[in-house]
């Protein structure tokens, strides 16, 4: 076949079209190949691209981490997860949410790049992984897909679904620092058609101080599965009650390495509360032609809370002067950041077709779509004249102490200061054609509409409503392209080279900066991806590698000719680079899964006018290291045992813009690699032990950088689960 000629391919391709509808819409199958997950590191399709697309097709970078890692790992958390994919780091906001993503070097928490069934997903909330089958990122420019947002990429999260099986997953885990966990994952088959899956998990440990409790629930129901109209409806749950992780203070400039990261120097009353709750529903028509119409409706509210500090180094007691120099009595004053309350409320509507026709002697993958959002938002910040209660300072000799507010202040009590309603609606279409046996042209565009507002609230000395101003935005035409070459010359590689672009818009994270943010035009940025998908050992293993360039040309600089009116779009920022990636099974016994991402260059190439902007211009973009990877090998010991270790790390990184001067000397952290260690054990073929070492080696490091401070990583923690499935 693949020395025919193209005339004879054409001639060919109505009737090896005809064979492939005769194999029609095998959705047994299809849900097999996913469900794999749970037992695989590796995983030959995604539904990141739209639809379920085999991974040789999507000509960008794309990681799945799926069940098993996730499993095998113990990666409770979308955070920690995302610690087993290359090229992610995180920052440590004034504002405490932990979702505050970099990819390439650019973020990745606004609206339009963390996503849940390829739609939408609010960035402001903790997420637990007990109820998501996989994780895929796709890295690079992506707004012909997903609209505004995903500069350096996009993070979808893979709910789990019912299934055409009775089947039960149940595990109980206890571990060190009061950990306890439990999950549940019962799916009942209720008819020929039907099933009903519920997932559950409760969570608790004190963490030394640093407590955790978060419990969530997730019931879905399905009808029709299988048949030309497929049925979904299912809610969600999820609460967490907190004490955050206190951040420290640089030393020097530096991470303080001599900080135990197993303990906590915050106080009682720090918290960091929240919700997340949802309703979803969808609807998916298989039209006879073998075209796919599937439509998902979200509607969700989301809650947020959080006061709490910053362990800084005082100047008595022995005062450090290196990240090394710390003794007993070293004194840590503990500061509160700005107490802050937020809610949420977004519905999501989407609907995406996909086919396959052969047009003109052609075949065309065909993908087309629209989607809708409504977005509102309040925020709400401490009375002003409420006073606040002070934190007590401790010593690095007595971490952990207990103790809560002190003098005669209080907790903050609140009230709205801003709110903010959004609207979008977007439409793409996306087709990759067969120009020849071993070549496919893919070609997307996508237009999109956006308009919101924000009401700054301020008060009169007596407590009531002074004057609420409004600040609007509208886009009314948007444009987003992706197009992409595919040599395929056997069934196992793929080589291809892709451009794509993506833009944000202002308020991508519900607000306004300021009146001038949004009189500013989005910015734009583009994405060119040159790449190689190779399957080995029959394709059992799979290796990915790609070179890429991510520029943000139109980034937004202030000027003071236009300080009155609108930001500028002069600035411009890129980073190049090279990913990696390896999974699946070397023999029976050995599994491996392997993602690096090398980013030797990550740099501001213009910024405004004033003098730190230029300042800043040449150098290296923060919150970048050049180096970070991730690797989880498995071996089956025995028939009963198996154990596997991970690592993962990154090169020195940097909480601001810079190779050098001063800004290099006061939030850096060094490079690490945490070890994490697994053995399991079956004592049946549905009861099976499980040990987890995290952090093995206690590594001190800084996970979230700041500015002004960093956000440890987690400490070692062992854990021992019971998992039974019936």
């Amino acid at each position: 076949m693949l020395a025919a000629s193209v005339s004879s391919w054409a001639q060919g391709s109505a009737a090896a079209e005809g064979a492939e509808r005769n194999l029609g819409t095998v959705t047994v199958r299809e849900r097999a190949e996913a469900a794999q997950g749970k037992d695989a590191l590796q995983t030959k399709k995604s539904s990141i691209g739209k639809g379920n697309q085999d991974l040789r097709d999507i000509p960008q970078s794309v990681t799945v981490m799926t069940e098993k890692l996730i499993d095998d790992a113990k990666l409770e958390t979308l955070k920690e997860a995302l610690h087993y994919t290359a090229g992610i780091t995180f920052s440590a906001t004034e504002n405490g949410t932990d979702q505050d993503i970099r990819i390439r070097g650019f973020p990745a928490a606004t609206t339009g790049d963390l996503l849940l069934d390829g739609m939408r997903d609010p960035s402001q909330y903790e997420r637990d992984t007990f109820n998501l089958e996989r994780v895929e990122v796709m890295r690079g420019s992506a707004s012909m897909l997903f609209g505004r947002g995903s500069t350096g990429g996009v993070i979808n999260q893979v709910s789990k679904k019912p299934v055409l099986a009775d089947q039960t997953d149940v595990t109980g885990a206890v571990g060190s620092d009061g950990y306890f966990r439990a999950t549940g994952d019962f799916n009942i088959r209720t008819g020929e058609e039907a099933a009903l899956r519920i997932n559950a998990m409760a969570t608790k440990t004190d963490n030394g101080g640093a407590n955790i409790e978060r419990n969530g629930i997730a019931p879905s129901y399905s009808w029709g599965i299988g048949t030309d109209d497929e049925f979904n409806a299912g809610l969600f749950h999820l609460n967490t009650n907190n004490i955050p992780r206190n951040s420290i203070a640089y030393l020097a400039g530096n991470v303080p390495r001599a900080i135990d990261p197993r303990h906590f120097y915050g106080t009682r009353s720090d918290y960091a509360d929240g919700s997340a709750t949802y309703g979803a529903a969808s609807w998916v028509h298989r039209f006879d032609d073998d075209g796919e119409l599937r439509t998902q409706l979200r509607n969700g509210r989301f809650d947020r809370a959080q006061w709490s500090g910053v362990a800084r180094f005082g100047s008595t007691n022995g005062a450090p002067t290196t990240p090394d120099n710390l003794s007993d009595a070293t004194i840590l004053t503990r500061g509160s950041l700005t107490p802050r309350k937020d809610t949420y409320g977004t519905t999501y509507l989407q609907s995406d077709y996909s086919n396959r026709y052969a047009w003109f002697g052609l075949r065309h993958d065909v993908l087309a779509g629209v989607d809708a959002a409504h977005e509102v938002a309040a925020r709400f910040q401490n009375i002003t004249g409420n006073v606040l209660g002070t934190r007590p300072n401790t010593t690095v000799g007595t971490p952990d102490d207990g103790a809560g507010l002190t003098g005669t202040g209080k907790v903050p009590s609140y009230r709205e200061t801003s709110n903010y309603s959004g609207r979008s609606l977007g439409a793409y279409a996306q087709d990759l054609v067969q120009v020849a046996p071993m070549w496919k042209l893919l070609g997307g565009l996508r237009w999109d509409t956006f308009r919101a507002n924000t009401g700054q609230i301020t008060y009169a000395a007596n407590g009531s409503v002074a004057t609420t101003p409004t600040t609007e935005v509208n886009f009314g035409s948007l444009w987003s392209y992706r197009a992409g070459l595919l040599f395929q010359p056997d069934d196992a590689s793929s080589y291809y080279v892709s451009y794509g672009t993506s833009f944000n818009t202002s308020a991508d994270s519900y607000q306004f900066t300021t009146p001038q943010n949004a009189n500013t035009p989005p910015e734009k940025s583009r994405n060119i991806e040159v790449g190689a998908k190779l399957d080995w050992l029959g394709g059992r293993l799979s290796t990915r590698a790609a070179l890429f360039r991510t520029e943000k040309f139109n980034e937004r600089t202030t000027d003071a000719d236009f300080a009155g009116t609108a930001f500028l779009l002069s600035g411009k920022r890129h980073s190049t680079g090279l990913e990696a990636d390896v999974v699946g099974r070397l023999t029976p016994a050995w599994e491996v899964y392997f993602s690096y991402s090398f980013i030797p260059t990550a740099r501001i190439d213009a910024a405004g006018s004033s003098a730190a902007a230029q300042a800043s211009v040449g150098q290296r973009v923060g919150l970048t290291p050049r180096h970070t990877g991730a690797a989880w090998v498995s071996y089956q010991a025995t028939s009963q045992l198996r154990v596997a270790g991970g690592i993962h790390g990154a090169s020195e990184n940097f909480a601001l813009q810079g190779t050098s001067g001063a800004a290099q000397k006061t939030a850096r952290a060094a490079g690490y690699a945490a070890i994490d260690l697994m053995a399991e054990y079956k004592f049946t073929p549905d009861l099976y032990g499980q040990l987890n070492v995290t952090n093995a080696a206690n590594r001190t490091y800084g996970d979230q950088l700041y500015p002004g401070f960093s956000t440890l990583g987690m400490g070692r923690s062992v854990v021992a689960s019971v998992s039974y499935r019936y």
